[in-house]
């Protein structure tokens, strides 16, 4: 019953998500290329829970050779194909049907494509799992990128005061979106439907640190106080 419940808030979040890529989502794109630069081009990325495919095809004009578009949502990747029709054919885009679990990047740079490993891997507001779980995942993550690839962490701000306001309780743009936000995932998450751990900026700082075993983590300059930006290079 459980996993039946899941998959009806899949469908429901598939229809939603066009609706809620409003600016918010928009400006941590625009923050995280701006961190990345010109060292996207030529590489292979892995876009983790990757939706219909927006941050997909960002990667795409910004040189990435090829994108594998990793979802546990079927009806996510039938956006994300839809809307990237000729890169899902030409095979510059791969829709990954999974789950997240530590053997998974080893098995896709497995699979043949000719790639050493991933020069990007991004998890931008899908990581929504406990500590212990987050670790395994972003430790192999890390072990199977190339020398100086990244893997990034973007993810909502579990403090309330940081993530709906301004300082002072001052109601900052965007409040109600984020409470409403919140809201229903804690809801989603008691009912079964879902996993949502938030971290704060410096619980997840320390998560990436001790996956990263001893590489460089930096917190990456954002103009969204509700979503902290962290990053692990390789």
């Amino acid at each position: 019953m459980k996993f039946e419940r899941r998959q009806l808030s899949w469908w429901v979040s598939a229809v939603l998500y066009r609706y809620s890529y409003i600016d918010i989502a928009r400006q941590l794109d625009d923050d995280l290329f701006a961190y990345l630069g010109d060292d996207l081009k030529g590489i292979l990325a892995a876009d983790c829970g990757c939706g219909p495919g927006q941050a997909t095809g960002k990667l795409l004009s910004h040189g990435v050779r090829r994108v594998l578009a990793i979802d546990h949502n079927v009806a996510m990747l039938r956006q994300l194909e839809a809307h990237l029709p000729q890169a899902v054919s030409e095979g510059r885009v791969v829709a990954v049907q999974s789950r997240f679990y530590p053997a998974l990047f080893s098995e896709l740079l497995a699979q043949g494509d000719g790639f050493p490993g991933f020069g990007l891997i991004l998890f931008k507001r899908s990581l929504y799992l406990p500590p212990d779980e987050a670790f395994s995942i972003l430790r192999a993550a890390v072990g199977s990128l190339v020398p100086g690839g990244r893997l990034v962490v973007i993810h909502a701000e579990r403090s309330l005061r940081q993530y709906a306001f301004k300082p002072a309780m001052k109601i900052a743009p965007y409040t109600a979106y984020h409470l409403v936000n919140r809201f229903f995932s804690r809801a989603g998450h008691l009912l079964g439907l879902g996993e949502y751990s938030l971290y704060t900026r410096q619980a997840l700082i320390d998560l990436l640190a001790r996956a990263a075993d001893g590489k460089p983590v930096e917190v990456i300059p954002s103009q969204q106080r509700a979503y902290n930006l962290v990053a692990i290079t390789a």
